[in-house]
């Protein structure tokens, strides 16, 4: 008998397995150490039988990458719900980021460490919509941040570029503290360094108190 055509949920459950075990790879040795016979051994199949799911290792990494941002992007999302206050919303969108970073090392290294292409490097290529799909959801932080700071800072009538430069200042700082913590040479210098992190990401934002919307 011909095998039972697999159900959505099964192909949905393998490609997860897939990218699961991916994410382990590049996590562990790097992007350039991805290989669908690497997987293939992982996973307990023939690499091609991962063909049948993708369509190379490129778009394997390029669906880790998007996954890894919707991660953050739904914590933020659930994070904020209710939040009308603006500078609240900058504190919250800080701690997720902060945690998110801290308990996903891996995901975070591709997503904001590692040289590991992204979307530029598929234009004009057959990965084009796949990594464009990846780059539509990985700026949500930026342009999250950016809404919010905009409102903090029109009674201020900031220039744009003020606006801008707030951002990259605070994503820096957010980033540091992160890169910081996973930093295994940095936990011999400060065993328990997230007791200080709370307190300088607020200090990251102190001096936008003085410019909320009335």
């Amino acid at each position: 008998m011909p095998r039972a055509a697999r159900s959505n949920l099964e192909i949905e459950k393998a490609k997860d397995h897939i990218l699961d075990q991916a994410l382990e790879i590049i996590g562990k040795e790097g992007y350039a150490s991805l290989s669908m016979r690497k997987l293939g051994n992982r996973l307990g199949c023939a690499a091609k039988t991962i063909y049948n799911y993708f369509s190379s290792k490129e778009e394997i990494y390029i669906r880790v990458l998007t996954r890894g941002f919707e991660m953050l992007n739904a914590q933020a999302e659930a994070a904020l719900e209710g939040i009308a206050d603006p500078l609240e919303k900058l504190r919250m969108l800080s701690t997720v980021y902060l945690r998110f970073g801290m308990e996903n090392a891996n995901y975070y290294n591709i997503m904001f460490n590692w040289d590991v292409p992204k979307y530029t490097d598929y234009i004009d290529s057959d990965l084009e919509p796949v990594a464009r799909e990846e780059k539509e959801v990985a700026f949500y932080f930026a342009r999250t941040a950016e809404e919010a700071l905009a409102q903090i800072l029109k009674n201020a009538k900031a220039p744009e570029e003020q606006i801008t430069f707030q951002v990259i200042r605070l994503w820096a700082g957010l980033h540091g503290l992160v890169s910081l913590y996973n930093s295994h040479g940095f936990r011999e210098y400060e065993a328990n360094p997230e007791k200080y992190f709370q307190q300088i990401a607020h200090d990251l934002l102190a001096d936008l108190a003085d410019f909320r919307p009335e």
